[in-house]
């Protein structure tokens, strides 16, 4: 009889430890929140945009390109610019960085916020930003700085889009080289509102300043710290775009 009262307070004691166990376990934003560090920033508080536009076929060619086969797979169709992200960020000295001690260039991982919802994301970003792995980490980075609303940022993006374009003209068959001028003005945007990034002499982005209605600025000294390319850059191609 013992024996038998045991094993029932036991298990009763196993149940109640799981219980809360699934309890303390986060979900929806708190989940998305948790992995996202450090958190910096108030939704909304903030000075300018980045768009980021990777160039994919340097991606690919990295060892992260080959956890996305969306992107980078063998069946994936040959492309230029993609979406890598819309990024809130401060202006050094403004109200908004001050806020958070002067030191940080952007906010990052603000709560507050509603999970990420695949289904707000437009269909005009189904070629453009590639992957629901892609999308979940920059709303959940950077999106939930912008706007309490997933919907809401995704349409941002595809805005952006429409002013900044993917240069779909520049599609070159074999890796070749452009100078950083000729690179800009594939893009209708003033020379001073945009700027590359580079891993060593390959093009890896380029990024495009813009204000909070999305209209095209002067690049802050601040953002232009990650311009590291020579003046010509090398352009690498998939397999997919060679003859």
């Amino acid at each position: 009889m013992n024996r038998i009262i045991h094993f029932v307070l036991s298990r009763r004691g196993l149940s109640v430890v799981l219980l809360a166990a699934l309890l303390a376990l986060p979900s929806g934003a708190g989940a998305e929140g948790q992995s996202c560090r450090p958190a910096r920033g108030s939704t909304g508080q903030f000075d300018y945009y980045l768009l980021s536009l990777s160039w994919s076929p340097a991606f690919c060619a990295t060892p992260a390109g080959a956890k996305h086969p969306d992107q980078c797979g063998t069946a994936a169709p040959a492309r230029g610019f993609v979406v890598h992200g819309l990024w809130p960020q401060y202006l050094p000295g403004s109200a908004a960085a001050t806020a958070q001690g002067g030191g940080a260039l952007w906010p990052q991982c603000c709560g507050g916020a509603e999970p990420f919802r695949p289904d707000a994301v437009p269909p005009q970003l189904d070629g453009v930003m590639i992957g629901t792995d892609l999308r979940r980490h920059e709303w959940s980075k950077h999106g939930t700085c912008a706007t309490p609303r997933s919907g809401e940022y995704f349409a941002k993006i595809v805005a952006a889009v429409g002013t900044v374009g993917t240069a779909s003209d520049l599609r070159p068959t074999a890796p070749s080289k452009i100078r950083v001028g000729e690179l800009k003005q594939h893009f209708p945007v003033p020379s001073q509102a945009i700027f590359p990034t580079c891993k060593g002499k390959t093009l890896s982005e380029v990024r495009v300043c813009l204000d909070r209605s999305l209209a095209p600025i002067p690049c802050p000294d601040s953002a232009r710290r990650s311009d590291n390319c020579p003046g010509t850059v090398i352009l690498p191609v998939g397999p997919e775009a060679q003859p």
